[in-house]
């Protein structure tokens, strides 16, 4: 007896760690089934992301979610659809009857998503089952917190570092707000400025004509250091672009290009108007001409009738000038089929984990797949556009 429960013992272990290896390792799966009639292929990769196809005779859609289901399988349950105003709109139901994903109303090959429409017709149609619309709408509270200032609360995460440009220096935010002060006077425009990662870095602006030093600060805890250049830089520079940590600048008076390195707070020439490095996801040189355009660095690809496309995380999102700009997001996988996301007033974007952040008019804001959220507004912008917001998330 005592040896069966000790095999057992042992047969038992080796199944677990067995087991334990092969979830461990697993890779994926690509699988095919049907739920009444739709058609559906559902592929697994690494970082829990699932990515379905939907076929019926009525529709053809496709979508990724990520959501951690422990690799299972078949994790769609079942899928509603409806054709109302013109609109072919799909819910997806998933394991343990969630419901993640908004509807999806698919019109002129382009996806909208039912919390965007306003129409009462689909919400109230798909209401009866089991869709809210709440679920992907913005219930936060507005907190004032000066005579311009609002802040969303409920939609930053402890791990959320938010730091707004003053005509000052910056205001961060993380609990409370801090006042971090970079100059004596009011500065109302200033272009070389640049937020990326945990920093914000901005030249000396309170030198007359040219400068030679850089403030940078840590907008996690409000650290100031002073990043210093052997040259007088002029005023008529640019920032052309951020990689691996080192901000590149052109000055155009001068023609000399800069390297800004974060880690070592170093400045070193390291172009001149017969050498100019320029990124375009490798390193390549261009003309003088070019850069005295004020050539910026950039991983978009060209495609008619957007003025810019980045490629993020397995999606491809779509920049379209109307009245500010439109913004559409697809599937690497089928680059075709375009969803709306919304709408921003500038190109001044932020992906950041799962979230884009941008600004809306006075609002600045992210977009996730539950939807867009407010997080800070700034009524100052109604006067002076100019005015940027960096965001850190540990």
């Amino acid at each position: 007896m005592k040896y069966l429960i000790k095999t057992l013992i042992i047969t038992v272990v080796i199944y677990a760690v067995a087991k334990g290896i092969l979830f461990t390792f697993y890779r994926g799966h690509s699988i095919n089934y049907n739920i009444g009639n739709f058609t559906i292929n559902e592929k697994f990769t690494a970082n829990d992301k699932y990515y379905f196809k939907i076929k019926s005779d009525k529709i053809s859609i496709n979508f990724k979610i990520k959501e951690n289901y422990n690799k299972d399988k078949k994790i769609l349950k079942k899928l509603f659809y409806e054709e109302i105003d013109g609109y072919k709109c799909i819910l997806p139901i998933y394991k343990n009857q969630k419901i993640i994903t908004d509807v999806m109303c698919l019109k002129d090959n382009i996806i909208y998503y039912a919390s965007s429409l306003n129409n009462k017709t689909i919400t109230n149609k798909f209401k009866e089952y089991g869709y809210e619309t709440g679920t992907f709408q913005d219930k936060a509270q507005k907190l004032s917190i000066s005579n311009t200032q609002s802040i969303y609360k409920e939609n930053i995460s402890k791990n959320t570092y938010l730091a707004i440009e003053t005509y000052k220096g910056l205001t961060l935010f993380n609990g409370k707000d801090t006042k971090i002060k970079l100059f004596e006077n009011d500065i109302y425009k200033k272009p070389i400025s640049l937020f990326t990662n945990k920093y914000y870095i901005v030249a000396n602006y309170e030198s007359e004509y040219t400068f030679k030093n850089f403030y940078l600060v840590n907008i996690i805890n409000g650290e100031k250091t002073t990043i210093r250049s052997y040259d007088e830089i002029s005023f008529d520079s640019y920032i052309m672009g951020e990689v691996d940590n080192n901000i590149y600048l052109f000055d155009k008076e001068n023609k000399k290009q800069y390297k800004i390195d974060l880690k070592y707070e170093s400045v070193e020439v390291v172009g001149n108007k017969n050498n100019i490095k320029f990124y375009n996801g490798k390193w390549e040189t261009i003309s003088l001409n070019e850069a005295l355009s004020g050539k910026h660095f950039t991983t978009s690809k060209d495609e008619e009738g957007y003025v810019r496309v980045d490629k993020i995380n397995g999606y491809y999102y779509y920049y379209k000038e109307e009245d500010g700009y439109k913004v559409y997001r697809s599937d690497e996988e089928n680059p075709k089929l375009k969803t709306y996301l919304f709408e921003t007033s500038d190109l001044n974007i932020a992906y950041i984990n799962d979230k884009v952040y941008f600004r809306k008019d006075s609002d600045f804001c992210y977009y996730t797949n539950n939807g867009i959220r407010k997080v800070l507004t700034e009524k100052e912008i109604e006067f002076n556009d100019d005015i940027s917001l960096g965001v850190y998330e540990k």
